[in-house]
């Protein structure tokens, strides 16, 4: 959600998210409002974000097979590990929270940006196969 931004303001909201997950964290540890401020607040400068460039372009943005093929699927998987987190870690500990661990990281490779605009042009970069996604849940 930060990438666009130039350096000093990305720092500061960098630390002032750190800073207040950490005071979170201290005083509930295992609540919902962990999550749900980052979570918000990540959600909110990117809807911003994209509504600015949807009104430039007069157009969607981005292009409505990112929406069906990664937002969709990476909100799903999201959702989730939430559902996983916060209603089903007591059945069986173990298993569940490691699921929810699967189902986090297929969230992370599903909505994180696939291009990294700041650090210039590497080559082609590579494919996610099946073996790839297979391992980040591992």
């Amino acid at each position: 959600a930060l990438a666009d931004f130039d350096e000093p303001k990305r720092s500061t909201f960098v630390m002032f998210g750190v800073l207040t997950i950490a005071v979170r964290i201290y005083h509930d540890r295992v609540g919902y409002g962990v999550y749900s401020g980052p979570i918000g607040t990540a959600v909110l400068i990117i809807a911003a974000k994209w509504l600015q460039k949807m009104k430039e372009k007069k157009g969607l943005y981005p292009d409505k097979s990112v929406y069906s093929q990664q937002i969709g699927p990476g909100f799903c998987f999201g959702a989730l590990a939430l559902m996983l987190r916060f209603f089903f870690e007591e059945w069986d500990y173990t298993y569940v929270h490691s699921f929810y661990h699967c189902a986090l990281s297929m969230s992370f490779v599903l909505l994180l940006p696939k291009v990294n605009k700041k650090a210039g042009n590497a080559g082609t970069p590579a494919k996610l196969d099946c073996s790839t996604l297979c391992c980040a849940c591992v």
